[in-house]
């Protein structure tokens, strides 16, 4: 089943999806792209110093964050293990019109890719970028690998609030590399705590786009 939701231009240019239930944005208004980059690449991906770098995303949605992810890959030289769990994924062709400018050109078929290949098998998008997506909640699916950096993309926890709590991020937890990170847009003081009672030592950073703060959840080596 995939959903079909609205898509709105953001104010950077690039395009985010108004989900059509909740009426959540995926992405930032202020800038799709820019808190995308912020948050998750340079606040998460950059930080883990390996050639291979194991990701989970939770909420794949549009698939920008595993596209920024395989363009920092390639820019870097790394390869990525990427998994990310959607239970309501976007049509393809709902992808297609998105027409995100860092997709253009080269990365316009992988990107096409990501969104038409099978779920629940691992598939290769590029030489250097592995892809497995998961059409399960988080609670149904059973990890089978330690991870070094978490995108926690969910929709905020006032629209989800089942997925920002203490039992989750344990499970995060359980699953995130000595050293591995957590990274989330969300600083909102629940979470916070739930991710140190978790197990996680928790820093607030600067958000993106004019937004106070983000947060960033380490594992102890």
């Amino acid at each position: 089943m995939h959903i079909k939701p609205d898509i709105v231009i953001s104010e950077d240019g690039s395009p985010t999806l108004r989900h059509p239930l909740s009426g959540e944005t995926y992405h930032s208004t202020r800038g799709a792209v820019g808190e995308s980059e912020h948050v998750f690449i340079r606040a998460g991906f950059d930080q883990i110093d390996k050639p291979h770098i194991r990701v989970f995303e939770m909420g794949f949605g549009s698939g920008l964050n595993a596209l920024l992810t395989l363009i920092r890959a390639e820019q870097t030289g790394k390869t990525v293990d990427y998994h990310t769990a959607e239970l309501y994924p976007i049509d393809p062709e709902v992808a297609d019109s998105l027409h995100f400018p860092v997709a253009e050109n080269r990365y316009s078929a992988p990107y096409k890719k990501m969104h038409r290949s099978p779920w629940e098998v691992p598939v290769d998008i590029t030489s250097c970028f592995r892809l497995t997506k998961r059409q399960k909640s988080l609670a149904e699916i059973e990890f089978d690998t330690i991870f070094d950096v978490i995108f926690f993309d969910a929709f905020a926890p006032d629209t989800q609030p089942e997925l920002w709590t203490v039992d989750v991020f344990r499970k995060l937890y359980t699953h995130t590399a000595p050293g591995g990170i957590l990274v989330t847009y969300s600083a909102k003081g629940t979470v916070k705590q739930a991710l140190r009672e978790a197990g996680y030592e928790v820093k607030r950073l600067p958000g993106a786009l004019g937004k106070r703060h983000m947060l960033r959840a380490t594992k102890k080596k």
